[in-house]
């Protein structure tokens, strides 16, 4: 079973030491240094950041950009590799996206064609998912973006 909880800004020298790989795989060329990134997005007030949990384990994390009107921006997904394929980042998933119904959007990046892999399979198993569309990419480390509509608890 997978559980949710934030990432607290104490936890920055953690966070930072999971980005650096994650960065390493989705973004090769970029330079992105992981400390300042992780602290950037831990004291910023537009950002909901969570670890992913399984049982005891921190087995990934996501970083949910709260965007004007309602709408939200899946920035950034992992899923260590010790845990995928297991069903879990589906799981995770669902859990994220349930938890802020509304609109939705997404970018898939271009290092990574597991990631367009697991998303294009696990985007059509959410709960109360609706108006999925795939469109350009939003950077140029990216593939493709995708948007769609989360129906909230009344409305699954």
């Amino acid at each position: 079973m997978v559980a949710l909880s934030l990432i607290l800004p104490r936890q920055q020298t953690i966070f930072a030491s999971v980005l650096a790989p994650y960065f390493h795989e989705v973004a090769p060329a970029a330079q992105i240094d992981p400390v300042k990134r992780a602290k950037q997005m831990l004291n910023r007030r537009d950002v909901t950041a969570f670890w992913i949990h399984q049982d005891a384990a921190r087995i990934g994390f996501a970083l949910v950009l709260n965007l004007p009107d309602d709408r939200r921006e899946l920035s950034e997904f992992l899923i260590l590799p010790q845990y995928r394929r297991q069903g879990l980042g589906q799981e995770a998933a669902s859990l994220i996206l349930q938890e802020f119904p509304g609109r939705w959007r997404m970018g898939i990046s271009k290092q990574s064609p597991q990631a367009a892999a697991f998303w294009g399979t696990c985007l059509s198993l959410v709960p109360g998912l609706s108006a999925l569309q795939t469109g350009a990419p939003f950077t140029e480390h990216q593939t493709k973006s995708y948007t769609f509509d989360i129906a909230g608890p009344d409305n699954a």
